[in-house]
């Protein structure tokens, strides 16, 4: 055991040495912070003597566990948490709240009656004496951190106790029995008794259950005119109060105006407290206040400092709050275990302040998933018919549990509605759900999302409708369309412009190649800056951008935007690769002179063998252009298989139709797929064009072979007719003269035949 660096929150914890398979659980107890470890192992504490946090640590152990005790002023706790890479468990004292919390939430089943807490790997089950009372505490370890229940519930035989980590039963009856399953703590009664839970712990009206929670804020459940009558009292009486006086009744105008609905309004007001008399930032009521109006209001930067702090009380309330926060800051999943357990008390606000937080509330749940947080989303719409503003989520509920023509439904209700916010999210979640299920295919959702996008302007919401947009548009394959949506989402969000460079340079070489040349190049020329420089990419954007410029005839700009990226290219495999597209433009040119030195400028070491092949096939066939044929040919010979096809072209030019026959048939020998497969167009070809060499080269022996080996496989589908043409037996009688004719008529079309075969065109029969 050691003091060490806590790794996350300033200041030092203590290095417990127990493994893995050692759980834990953390709570408080009156004036002190206690943490359980389900293991008995006897802590020597000589070595924290004298140090200022943890030199009044007591330990013992009780049974099979080892007890850690720290006197620790309020709200501070011990926060356990397992540190494998340290080799045991870290115990840090926590002035604030609990970061990163899974909230425990504590379920009743009737039949038998017992109560689980579903927990991540659960550890043991433990019994010990309450340090403050005497009385059996039942405490539930686990072997993962971050797991807390934070609020207190009362029992007739029992009190479930806020907890740090883990789970902590205070027992007033003798029957009663806590045990760890794979995923859950159970509580129940044994030895013929029945454990007690109430109408509190079942599932009773959410009025009656919001009824039992704990609370911070007056929030009084009056209507309007009520409400409005109490604020003109508090003015008044604020205006007549001596300055220093004033906190107390500034802070009952805050609730009032919070109960109105009036957010901004009420920040405003607690403000002027804080401002007024510095010790009203240490009031938790007036503190919560602040925070839950700056929520209200949108301000989510000034809400977190006064719902996260640590003078806060955890109660019902305070989470509530704390999870409506997550919901706007963080998404629903973190928000769902907090609104689950204290959802209810929405439904005692008043009804200004009710009809504000409802929906947002039960789309979180929404969201989240999973049938708990579904059916509670249902009750929270069921509880509150005529509160307005929750159409929209009665919709995302229906579609969440599959009803898909209802939600459609009343997503189309909302969007002819008069709420600009709820008809633009209508219609997206509309176009969304349409998509899904097959009604719209890509180019009708963006279209539909396209007519909608102005519905609502000038904030997340329209950047992310945008961005979906052009996602729609790319995948219905209008590229040009989504970059300029990208770039107007650029212009309207400077901050974000280095996270969308590369989806802007996506969209930008997708559209290059869709875009008719020009169109492309105008492209390529209005946003030089997103082109890529360097690696595959940038060799694939220079080559499509030389190959649109070639297609309008502007060759020699293509070769000088190959020339200038090759010299400027970082890496020279990147370097060869512009070089030998440039050798392949100069040589398509005529220039053989131009395409060896562009090959010379860019050879490098080493290459990947696919681009060094290429490389020499092209330097053979510049050679042979300048008229060294017996130089390219030899440099062909030198590659082996890779080097067959091209040479086989070479000397059939030369009119070598026995070296043209032998080199296509290395060729066909490496490249052919195995009996039975299909041939492909160019293995046709391929054998088509070898049979060709080989009757001007009168070689009936491999005539023979070729009529034996691929007859069978070449008698259907293109070049067929040629092919068994060139490979027929020769003529043996006067019946075989009117084969005869047909194949001196191909015998004499062979040249323009062999040319087709060579570039690939279409061959008729």
């Amino acid at each position: 055991m050691r003091l060490v660096p806590a790794p996350e929150a300033p200041g030092r914890a203590l290095l417990l040495p127990f493994g893995p398979e050692v759980g834990a659980a953390a709570f408080r107890r009156g004036d002190a912070a206690i943490v359980v470890f389900d293991a008995a192992a006897p802590l020597d504490l000589g070595a924290l003597a004298g140090d200022p946090l943890f030199g009044a640590a007591e330990a013992w152990t009780s049974g099979d566990a080892t007890v850690l005790r720290l006197r620790l002023a309020a709200p501070a706790r011990l926060v356990p948490r397992p540190a494998p890479d340290r080799g045991g468990w870290l115990v840090e004292a926590r002035p604030e709240g609990l970061p990163g919390l899974r909230v425990l939430v504590p379920e009743a089943e009737p039949e038998p009656p017992r109560l689980v807490i579903r927990a991540a790997r659960p550890g043991r089950a433990v019994v010990l004496a309450d340090p403050a009372t005497g009385a059996p505490l039942l405490v539930g370890t686990v072997r993962e951190g971050g797991q807390a229940l934070l609020l207190a519930r009362r029992g007739a035989q029992f009190d479930l106790l806020p907890s740090a980590l883990g789970a902590v039963v205070l027992a007033r009856s003798d029957a009663l029995v806590l045990r760890a399953g794979p995923d859950r703590f159970t509580l129940s009664a044994a030895g013929g008794a029945a454990l007690i839970l109430g109408e509190a712990w079942r599932t009773p009206p959410l009025a009656a259950e919001a009824a039992a929670m704990s609370r911070v804020l007056d929030l009084r459940p009056a209507g309007g005119p009520t409400l409005a009558a109490r604020l003109r009292d508090l003015r008044g009486a604020i205006a007549a109060a001596p300055p220093l006086a004033r906190a107390p009744l500034r802070r009952e105008a805050t609730e009032t105006l919070l109960a109105l609905g009036l957010a901004p309004e009420a920040q405003a007001m607690a403000s002027l407290a804080f401002q007024e008399a510095p010790q009203a930032r240490d009031d938790p009521r007036l503190l919560l206040a602040h925070g839950a109006a700056a929520l209200l209001a949108g301000r989510i930067a000034e809400a977190a400092p006064a719902l996260e702090d640590h003078r806060l009380p955890e109660t019902d309330e305070t989470l509530l709050w704390r999870g409506l926060l997550a919901a706007a800051r963080d998404g629903a999943a973190e928000a769902a275990p907090a609104l689950a357990a204290t959802a209810p008390l929405l439904l005692t606000y008043p009804e200004a302040l009710r009809a504000r937080l409802l929906a947002p509330a039960a789309e979180a749940l929404i969201e989240a998933g999973g049938a708990p947080a579904l059916a509670l989303a249902r009750r929270l719409l069921e509880g509150d018919e005529a509160a307005p503003g929750l159409a929209l989520a009665r919709a995302r509920l229906a579609e969440a549990e599959g009803r898909v023509e209802e939600a459609l439904a009343g997503y189309d209700a909302v969007a002819r509605g008069r709420d600009r916010l709820a008809r633009a999210r209508a219609i997206r979640r509309a176009v969304e759900l349409r998509l899904a299920t097959g009604a719209l295919d890509a180019a009708g959702a963006a279209a539909a999302l396209e007519a909608a996008l102005y519905a609502w302007r000038g904030d997340a919401l329209e950047r992310e409708a945008r961005m979906r947009l052009a996602a729609l548009k790319r995948q219905a394959g209008d590229a040009e369309g989504a970059f300029v949506l990208l770039q107007e989402v650029e212009a309207q969000s400077p901050a974000d412009a280095a996270a969308l460079r590369p989806l802007l340079r996506e969209a930008l070489l997708e559209a290059m190649a869709k875009v008719p040349p020009l169109a492309a190049v105008a492209l390529a020329d209005a946003r030089r800056d997103l082109l890529p420089e360097a690696g595959e990419e940038g060799v694939a954007a220079v080559t499509l951008l030389a190959d649109r410029l070639v297609a309008l005839d502007l060759t020699e700009r293509a070769a000088g935007l190959l020339h200038e990226a090759a010299a400027g290219s970082a890496t020279p495999a990147a370097r060869a690769a512009l070089g030998t597209r440039l050798a392949a433009l100069r040589l398509r040119e005529g220039d053989a002179a131009g395409a060896l030195a562009a090959l010379e400028e860019t050879a490098a070491e080493p290459l990947p063998a696919p681009l060094a092949t290429e490389r020499e096939v092209l330097r053979a066939r510049a050679l042979a252009r300048r008229g060294d044929r017996d130089a390219a040919a030899a440099l062909l010979r030198g590659l082996g298989a890779a080097g067959a096809a091209p040479l086989a072209e070479l000397l059939a030019e030369a009119e070598d139709w026995p070296g043209a026959a032998a080199a296509l048939a290395a060729h066909l020998a490496a490249t052919l797929p195995a009996s039975p497969a299909p041939l492909a167009p160019e293995h046709r070809r391929a054998l088509a064009r070898l049979a060709a060499f080989a009757a001007l080269a009168g070689d009936e022996a491999r005539l023979a072979a070729l009529r034996a080996d691929y007859g069978a496989r070449m008698r259907d589908g293109p070049l067929a007719e040629t092919f068994a043409m060139l490979t027929a037996d020769p003529p043996r009688g006067l019946a075989d003269l009117p084969r005869l004719q047909r194949e001196l008529e191909l015998i004499r079309a062979l040249p323009s035949r062999l040319e087709a075969l060579r570039t690939g065109a279409p061959v008729t029969r």
